[in-house]
């Protein structure tokens, strides 16, 4: 009986669309749903690093517009900005109260608090809506980067049996280069080193003693 039974092809075709038509409909979800996936952080990725260039190509006047570059005539940032609102003493010297990196969270850059802090801000403004996540200014005296990271929760619950998280994360770096300021640096470090040094008199001077002075030449030139 069974052996008669499985010799008739009647209905083979209705047992086979029943068996395969879901499992190609499942694989078709599947692979859109890793095609979104891959989508949102392609999104997060470019968002990041056209955020990271903008702040980065700007950053030698925080009133440039982040897009187009542009500002009004006469509207510069102090003299001696690179000085003391650059957060180049805490890569510099390292004395207490210094340090070389400055952050602002996305959203919420409100375009207050110090020199950096407000670069960041007028990039950040810039982002499109609902993105989340950290820009930060990074001086290491011998390189200078803006950083930027994004995060977006995307909730998909097929893709949480397969994945640990579906935290989306993008994050790119864009280096601040000012090829004529990075001479004049140069120049600072090699004056300033022979100076405090002690050269030829077998004494060092504090980095915290330098740090102040450093700070009050800026203020001075403001």
């Amino acid at each position: 009986m069974l052996r008669k039974l499985a010799q008739k092809e009647d209905g083979s075709f209705s047992l086979e669309a029943s068996l395969v038509f879901p499992i190609l409909l499942l694989v078709i979800f599947v692979m859109l749903f890793f095609c979104l996936y891959i989508y949102q952080k392609s999104i997060l990725v470019q968002v990041a690093s056209t955020a990271s260039e903008r702040a980065a190509y700007s950053w030698d006047n925080s009133f440039k517009d982040p897009r187009t570059g542009a500002f009004a005539q006469g509207q510069r940032d102090s003299l001696y900005w690179r000085l003391k609102d650059d957060v180049m003493l805490g890569a510099l010297f390292g004395w207490t109260g210094a340090n070389n990196q400055e952050n602002v969270q996305v959203p919420g850059g409100n375009g207050g608090g110090s020199l950096p802090a407000q670069k960041l801000s007028n990039a950040e403004n810039k982002m499109p809506a609902g993105m989340q996540g950290q820009m930060t200014y990074e001086n290491s005296m011998i390189h200078r980067k803006v950083t930027t990271k994004l995060n977006k929760i995307v909730k998909v619950p097929l893709l949480n049996q397969f994945l640990d998280q579906t935290d989306l994360q993008g994050k790119m770096s864009s280096g601040v280069v000012e090829p004529v300021e990075w001479i004049r640096t140069v120049e600072l470090v090699r004056y300033y080193g022979a100076k405090f040094m002690g050269r030829g008199s077998g004494e060092k001077v504090d980095s915290a003693v330098v740090g102040k002075v450093l700070m009050q030449y800026g203020q001075n030139g403001q």
